[in-house]
């Protein structure tokens, strides 16, 4: 059973806004011997060495949903120029389309068990995760979609 971190995508409006956010900060990023995206956070999980022995996902709330997912490569802790440190998660650059589940605001992330977590959407996306406007979200809330 895996154990996954879960984050909320701030300022993302959508999954396609997530998505184009990744891939500029994947072009812009200096380590080119990996093709892996990278989040820095404060915080070093404590039980990062089960979510990466046992294949742990970051999954991404995107306006109140977890609507994605990225499986983590590896945690490791670095250190700035000023001498603070920041822990990095690195994700693989796929997003894995989830059934969407709605959750509540938080600070950080969290941690999130597989029991927790939403399953694997069965071909990527599908048009309930890809609808960007807010009437969309209303219509999930009804549970209309």
């Amino acid at each position: 059973m895996s154990l996954n971190i879960i984050k909320l995508a701030v300022g993302v409006e959508s999954l396609l806004h997530l998505q184009q956010r990744q891939e500029i900060r994947l072009a812009n990023y200096k380590d080119s011997d990996r093709k892996v995206y990278r989040v820095l956070t404060r915080n070093t999980p404590k039980r990062a060495e089960e979510i990466i022995k046992y294949g742990g996902s970051l999954y991404w709330v995107v306006k109140g949903y977890i609507l994605v997912r990225q499986k983590i490569v590896s945690i490791e802790v670095n250190e700035n120029n000023d001498g603070n440190r920041r822990c990095a998660i690195y994700l693989e650059p796929k997003l894995v389309g989830v059934v969407s589940k709605r959750t509540r605001p938080f600070q950080g992330w969290r941690y999130l068990n597989d029991s927790n977590a939403p399953p694997d959407l069965p071909e990527g996306f599908d048009s309930e995760n890809n609808m960007q406007s807010e009437l969309a979200l209303e219509l999930k809330e009804l549970g209309l979609l």
